[in-house]
């Protein structure tokens, strides 16, 4: 049987390696684009990167700047270009219905509804909420390991949805083995839960008590600057800022796909050494 390639987009990056690596154990040979094998500006640059993919992971950069706009712009016209069959868009974030005037949403959005006219089979699947390996970065996990505090731009008692990027990437592999279009897709977990109730998983896998500790969003960006520089930091933060002001509506049932990873479950399969 011919190994298939599916050319991905971040595949280095800390989501787009976890994403990668169940491609791969799912039996695609990742193909990783990056800044020096596929220039997000130049169509000419991806139909190069694309060329010979049997189906193509985009995920957009973690970009606040209006170019992001044109980023997906010129992927849609190169998947097209290329004669891309499939192709899977992980946006990485829930997304609103319609484009908001800010430019990192206003991207995946676009790229969301654009998609399934540029390639024959167009999916979006992603998160409905937040990823659980959020909690690994170097921002969380000292905190957690160092003082058993959970720190989050969350209410502790509030549910909210959770999901593994491990069960984003099964996912992914299988709607392209399928070979059906899945439309939109928005994972989670079993059920939503609440920060007191991830603290508590994400404690019995530590093997000490951890508790739930609700930061501003300025704060928790400040925490995050470090690591992603202080305008991606400032910008997460403000979408934070605007989920606390006006929460989300529920979830469309008919787009939901629920896993059956638990927090617990997850927790404990993670390394917490930092």
């Amino acid at each position: 049987m011919t190994t298939k390639t599916i050319a991905v987009h971040g595949a280095t990056g800390a989501q787009g390696a976890a994403i990668s690596g169940r491609l791969a154990a799912a039996g695609w040979a990742v193909r990783p684009l990056n800044s020096r094998n596929a220039d997000l500006s130049d169509i000419d640059s991806l139909v190069s990167a694309y060329t010979g993919a049997d189906a193509v992971l985009v995920q957009l950069p973690l970009l606040f700047e209006p170019v992001v706009v044109r980023y997906a712009e010129t992927i849609l016209a190169a998947l097209t270009k290329a004669g891309i069959e499939r192709a899977v868009f992980n946006p990485a974030t829930g997304l609103p219905p319609e484009q908001i005037g800010v430019p990192f949403i206003d991207a995946r959005v676009h790229l969301m509804r654009e998609l399934p006219g540029a390639v024959a089979y167009g999916t979006t699947i992603g998160p409905a909420g937040r990823y659980l390996e959020n909690l690994l970065q170097p921002w969380s996990i000292r905190r957690i390991t160092r003082d058993g505090e959970v720190a989050y731009p969350l209410q502790a008692g509030v549910p909210d949805e959770w999901v593994s990027l491990d069960d984003i990437g099964d996912r992914i592999a299988e709607s392209l083995a399928s070979g059906t279009d899945d439309g939109v897709t928005l994972a989670t977990g079993p059920a939503a839960v609440t920060g007191d109730e991830l603290a508590a998983a994400v404690g019995a896998a530590v093997g000490r008590p951890a508790r739930w500790v609700q930061v501003p969003p300025a704060e928790y960006g400040r925490l995050m600057a470090p690591v992603i520089g202080e305008t991606a930091a400032e910008a997460v933060a403000g979408i934070y800022e605007q989920a606390a002001a006006a929460p989300p509506p529920p979830l469309p049932a008919e787009l939901v796909w629920r896993t059956t990873t638990t927090p617990a479950q997850w927790a404990a399969r993670q390394n917490w050494t930092g």
